[in-house]
């Protein structure tokens, strides 16, 4: 998959272009949609399927305090695309300069050779969501880019929304769910499980303390599911492994009590070492809320029947990561 970072390059393919515009955050289940259908619709045509998207949220920029938290990472994004067929990404770097352009301007600066060459660009389609705008104070929508559509020569294809429980599907959607420890409905929407990935570090020996091995990571992430226990699924490298974990604080120890969120994860059946490996620990469901217990023992009654649960949940999940 080619990533482009000047719409100049873009502007130069030899071959018919369909485009998907959008931040997709998340790459969801609408957002798949939108793709395959971009990609079917090239493959048709003997063209290429292409995705413009920003290196960053827009709020990131314009208004900081309303930034959303991400679902995903650029890095993510990328690597969903690729797995979804596109041939290739034009990853505009969003500045106030590309904010503040008129509708109009924007299209021109897409598809617009240079000077002085008669022959414009090889896009032919764009396809995107009906909630999609572009432009100064995002004044551009579907009807409008159709308008230049005409004039540029390319058509626009709005792709109906995917929908869940009878509402459609949105990154928004999808964070609250997260936030609320609601990974099942999480899942669903996304079309895989939520994950958070990290390096696993020396923990404060409580695991030992109990004589269960667990796997410590600290997320950088922008998104957590809430404080709790999960049955979850561990890729270490090419090896996948069923396990539980508590992502909070470790309330019934005191004296060990992390400064920050830590997400510690037992890996079932798993003896070897893992500090300072990378893991991604994908969220499958919700167990119980995190909370204190009077005594190690009473955790340890509690945390052999959060394993059973887990071990239950696991081998009927048919979830792909």
């Amino acid at each position: 998959m080619k990533i482009f970072r000047e719409p100049s390059q873009f502007r130069d393919l030899s071959m018919p272009v369909v485009l998907a515009v959008g931040f997709f955050d998340g790459v969801h289940k609408g957002h798949q949609a939108l793709l395959k259908s971009a990609v079917e619709r090239a493959r048709a045509i003997i063209g290429q399927a292409w995705i413009m998207t920003f290196d960053q949220h827009p709020l990131a920029l314009l208004a900081p305090y309303k930034r959303p938290q991400l679902l995903s990472s650029t890095q993510e994004r990328l690597e969903l695309f690729e797995k979804l067929g596109i041939d290739g990404v034009l990853l505009i770097d969003f500045t106030r300069e590309i904010a503040s352009q008129e509708p109009g301007d924007f299209v021109r600066w897409l598809c617009d050779k240079e000077a002085g060459c008669a022959q414009r660009s090889q896009l032919r389609e764009v396809r995107c969501g009906h909630n999609w705008s572009f432009g100064k104070q995002a004044v551009g929508t579907p009807e409008v880019l159709a308008q230049y559509g005409k004039h540029f020569g390319f058509k626009v294809v709005v792709v109906p929304y995917a929908g869940f429980g009878g509402v459609e599907i949105s990154s928004t959607r999808i964070r609250c769910a997260v936030c609320e420890g609601r990974v099942a409905d999480a899942s669903q929407m996304l079309g895989r499980p939520y994950a958070v990935s990290g390096k696993v570090v020396g923990g404060r020996g409580v695991g030992h303390r109990l004589n269960l091995a667990t796997a410590n990571i600290i997320p950088d992430v922008d998104l957590l599911p809430a404080k709790g226990v999960y049955a979850v699924r561990i890729t270490l490298g090419a090896e996948t492994y069923g396990g539980a974990a508590n992502l909070g604080v470790r309330p019934t120890f005191s004296d060990t009590s992390p400064d920050e969120i830590v997400l510690e994860t037992h890996l079932f059946d798993f003896n070897n070492t893992l500090y300072g490996k990378e893991i991604k620990v994908h969220f499958i469901a919700f167990l119980r809320e995190e909370q204190a217990f009077p005594s190690a023992t009473e955790l340890m009654q509690q945390v052999a029947e959060d394993i059973e649960q887990a071990r239950e949940i696991l081998k009927n999940c048919t979830l792909v990561l």
